[in-house]
């Protein structure tokens, strides 16, 4: 697994430019003379300035307007404008069918039959991608090169004669075809962590020179660093990868560890070395790129690149973001407080599979081209860079799958953004606005995102002329990102010919926000409307506007046949986009009366279907069409098969109208399919004015964030599930798991959301869940489409042994649960206290049917319950006598320095909740309070 996916750090163009006060002015100038950052005329654009200081003494005005003035560094600003990035994970993985590995494979497992890289970069050229991430080392700690501090790497096997160098076939074949090359080193390294390994060996840090190897120097650049032996290791295979493959424009420093054990890392001193040795690169993980939560390629809805962080205001440091990776809201206006300590410009990236797994494994068929284009759409389009994993199989190639499926992906989206209606438009403000000098409407359809539009206020509007009517159904709209990103409402309408009509509207821009729209619209004159601007007038560089292909009826047209034809009334009649339903104007088709009658049409291909709309007859006969049945499958339908065996048929999705047509019954359909049937029940005559067939008209995205830890089995672990709008309406969706390993259960809190909502998913894990790596579906299921989203669950030995004793201690306290005095009296408050040793501080833990435990005192016999089984915070837990009931059972749940103890009868987790007496009692609270257990029996 590549999940980061958390880590703890975790162009010129155009002659007037926007010239804004420096980042040092005190925080009240900025909010005094807002003026000052409009887009005044200048030669040059202003310098880069990721990085901006919160006093403690800042008014939330005040931080808003800092925020609107930060703006990437050269790396940064390279790095939005690839937009696609290609990721490969090739190694022991590939062989084993394991996703993070043990560390103790044998590199001989690696025999790629017909390694073709050549093929990997052409795949990626050709489907637009403008750069190409390797994984050089996964967790497992294989190296994917020859180094000169490690036997345990590829060129330890047998292919290719003990020479093989996988990164420099990649990076030789990446170069050639004129891709960007980006390069992955796990942190975290399994086989360091075997016994005599390197990584958390406790060895004490000391003066080293990298490379310690003198032959290994390059240009004469040399670091000395502080370093213990792992940190020693890691810079010294980091140098390699740097200084041997010509130019490298990504660095991957992913946080994910599956070791269990602890290791410092030497953040800073790594990212001294990148930006020494390739200075041009950007750092995922450190000071420039976040990850945006979920391996799934779906942005937030409101995405934003300035980030408020904690920590120590360091352009080349490590960055620590204040609300973490996952929230939902990590940077919006309320996040902008004096908890922060600085905002940084941290762009997000979002990383995504082609197939279920990061490494290849048998029998796996790769996403659909709809599942591809919605993941560009909401990542891409929402201000996010598609890190998007394609895993060469076991012979060293990309299978066919796989490349028609990028291929068909790169051949949409060029399609689709090939023509910009909007170029050549007139471009004028709107009636009420003016724009800031040299910042003229115009500039938003030349082509260059360094020049912009800018009103002279927060708000205000432009108007393109297109000159004559031109049909779409997506825009595009950038901001100029080096003065910042500022937009934070705004709408696009379209004139009618008499009155303008909202077509879309959204919230962020940033570097780029793609607006499908539900349906195209034809007009000649467009309306951007910003509707709200974080403190400062925003500049808009690019309004775009795209067709993309899409036909709404896909029935329309499609060949059709019927069981029988009467009366002239083919059945292409149901098809030819007249609904009128009347015989005399030739809209009706028409079959004999016969048993279970049917027409039928071929849509040509497999098509995502939202919903159908069967019109009946509106002259006479309209009786006829009232207990019908309607069908869709993507194989061909056995029409001597009546409706209720056609329905039991394996894909069939069908629906049974026991009620007289209308003109039209829509159906929600939300399956895919390329046959549709409509077959009478009984014997009758069958008419039919039309039959439509629409692709989903409210659709949603689905996201996951993934699990920062491995998780030791009989503990649970949270998923934050995000749902965002993507076209129409907010629609019902309803979220469940599967593929979930032995003893393990999902739940949802809510289970079911309002697309644009979010849902905490809580996995939890029995003590006796089998070790190793599970692929969790998450699917959520709206009213016309189903998205999934995927996250790895890696299970390790369990935590508590039943029946093992333990101190159960709060982290960074010194203190522990205690059953007070020793009391033996059952309803007694237990509390936090300093850890003495006592048997009134030890606590036996059983392991019960629900993969939970119950926690009894040592001392008293009796078990942690929650009074009254109380469903509300603030209810005391006590001592009682032991019932197993669900009030006195509890579920380990990872949370960031430990582990919450949650309640399997109320959801709520064990906390201190004030004092009595003296005492810190306990009670249970919303939030998990970190916990540890040490075995002391």
């Amino acid at each position: 697994m590549s999940a980061p996916h958390h880590s703890p750090i975790p162009h010129c163009g155009g002659t007037v430019r926007h010239r804004l006060l420096p980042a040092a002015l005190a925080a009240a100038a900025l909010v005094s003379s807002l003026s000052a950052f409009g887009r005044a005329a200048a030669t040059t654009n202003p310098p880069p300035n990721p990085i901006v200081t919160i006093s403690a003494t800042d008014t939330t005005a005040q931080i808003l307007a800092k925020a609107a003035v930060v703006t990437p560094n050269s790396q940064q600003l390279a790095w939005q404008r690839e937009e696609l990035t290609g990721f490969i994970h090739f190694g022991p993985n590939t062989y084993t069918g394991s996703e993070v590995g043990s560390g103790t494979e044998s590199p001989n497992l690696i025999q790629p039959t017909s390694l073709n890289t050549d093929q990997w970069a052409a795949d990626f050229k050709n489907a637009g991608f403008k750069k190409v991430i390797l994984v050089a080392k996964h967790h497992d700690g294989m190296l994917m090169f020859p180094s000169a501090y490690s036997s345990y790497g590829i060129a330890a096997s047998s292919w290719d004669g003990g020479q093989g160098d996988l990164v420099k076939s990649f990076t030789d074949s990446a170069h050639r075809l004129g891709l960007k090359v980006g390069i992955y080193l796990s942190p975290a390294d399994l086989h360091e962590a075997q016994s005599g390994g390197r990584y958390g060996d406790g060895s004490t840090a000391k003066s080293v020179t990298i490379p310690s190897d003198t032959s290994e120097t390059v240009d004469g650049k040399t670091f000395t660093f502080t370093s213990d032996d792992y940190n020693t290791y890691y810079e010294n295979t980091l140098y390699e990868l740097l200084t041997r493959y010509g130019t490298v424009d990504e660095l991957w420093f992913d946080g994910y560890n599956p070791t269990n054990r602890p290791q410092p890392y030497d953040y800073r001193d790594w990212f001294q070395m990148v930006r020494a040795l390739q200075p041009t690169a950007a750092m995922f993980g450190g000071p420039d790129l976040r990850w945006v939560g979920n391996e799934n390629g779906v942005a937030r809805a409101s995405e934003w690149s300035v980030v408020p962080q904690t920590g120590t205001a360091d352009p080349d440091g490590t960055r620590s973001p204040t609300f973490g990776d996952t929230a939902t809201d990590v940077a919006s206006d309320a996040r902008m407080t004096t908890q922060s300590s600085y905002l940084a410009w941290s762009p997000a990236e979002c990383d995504a599979r082609l197939e279920p797994t990061w490494f290849w494994h048998p029998n796996q068929a790769p996403k659909t081209l709809d599942q591809l284009t919605a993941m560009y759409y909401s990542s891409v389009g929402q201000n996010c860079q598609l890190l998007l994993d394609v895993p060469p199989d076991q012979s060293g190639r990309f299978d066919a799958a796989d490349e028609a499926a990028l291929a068909g992906f790169g051949r949409q989206i060029a399609s689709t953004f090939a023509t910009d209606l909007a170029r050549g438009a007139t471009v004028a403000n709107d009636t009420g606005t003016t724009s800031t000098a040299g910042d003229d409407p115009g500039n938003v359809v030349d082509g260059d995102d360094a020049t912009a539009w800018q009103p002279t206020g927060t708000t205000g509007s432009l108007v393109l002329d297109l000159g004559a009517a031109k049909t779409f159904d997506v825009v595009a709209l950038q901001e100029d990102i080096q003065i910042g990103q500022r937009v934070e409402t705004f709408a696009v309408d379209i004139w009618n010919g008499s009155t303008w009509q909202q077509a879309a509207s959204a919230t962020t821009v940033g570097y780029k926000r793609l607006l499908q729209l539900s349906n195209p619209v034809t007009a000649s004159k467009v309306r951007l409307r910003i509707t709200g601007s974080r403190s400062l007038p925003p500049a808009i560089a690019t309004v775009g506007l795209f067709y993309d292909g899409r036909v709404f009826d896909l029935a329309a047209g499609t060949p059709a046949t019927s069981s029988s034809t009467v009366y002239g009334g083919v059945p292409t009649r149901a098809v030819d986009g007249d609904t009128d339903g009347t015989w005399a104007d030739g809209s009706v088709s028409h079959t004999d009366s016969q048993a279970n009658a049917w027409w039928q049409t071929d849509l040509g291909s497999s098509r995502r279907l939202g919903s159908v709309a069967i019109w009946n007859r509106t002259d006479c006969c309209s009786d006829r069409l009232s207990d019908y049945w309607v069908f869709i499958s993507d194989q061909p339908f056995d029409t001597a098969l009546t409706p209720a065996q056609q329905a039991a048929r394996p894909g069939v999705w069908s629906n049974h109208q026991s009620t007289k047509a209308g003109t039209p019954t829509r159906l929600n359909v939300n399956a895919t399919g390329r046959y549709i049937m409509v077959q009478l029940s009984g014997t009758n005559y069958l008419s039919l004015a039309e039959v439509q067939a629409f692709a989903p008209s409210t659709d949603f995205s689905l996201s996951a964030s993934q699990p920062m830890a491995s998780v030791p089995a009989g503990t649970g672990t949270t998923s934050t599930v995000a749902t965002s709008v993507v076209l129409g309406s907010p629609d019902a969706v309803v979220l469940s798991a599967s593929g979930l390993p032995a003893g393990a259960t999902a739940t949802f809190s809510p289970a079911t959301v309002t697309a644009g909502g979010s849902s905490t998913l809580t996995i939890h894990t029995a003590p006796d869940t089998p070790v190793g790596d599970s692929l969790v579906t998450i699917t959520g299921t709206g009213s016309q489409d189903t998205h999934t989203a995927q996250l790895t669950l890696s299970v390790t030995a369990p935590l508590l042994t039943s029946g093992g004793v333990y101190a159960i201690g709060r982290a960074g306290t010194g203190q522990v649960i205690d059953d007070p005095g020793s009391s033996t009296v059952p309803s007694t408050q237990l509390i936090v206290y300093v850890g003495n040793g006592g048997t009134n501080q030890h606590w036996i833990a059983t392991a019960t049917a629900d993969g939970g435990y119950t926690i009894k005192s040592s001392a008293s016999g009796l078990c942690a319950d929650v009074t009254g089984s109380s469903t509300s915070p603030g209810a005391a837990i006590i001592q009682y006598g032991c019932t197993g009931n669900a009030n006195q059972r509890w579920y380990p749940v990872a949370t960031p320095g430990g582990y919450g103890l949650q309640s399997a009868s109320s959801g709520l987790y064990v906390g201190p909740g004030g004092t009595v007496n003296g005492l810190t009692v306990l009670t249970q609270q919303s939030t998990p309070t970190a916990w540890s257990f040490a075995r002391v029996g």
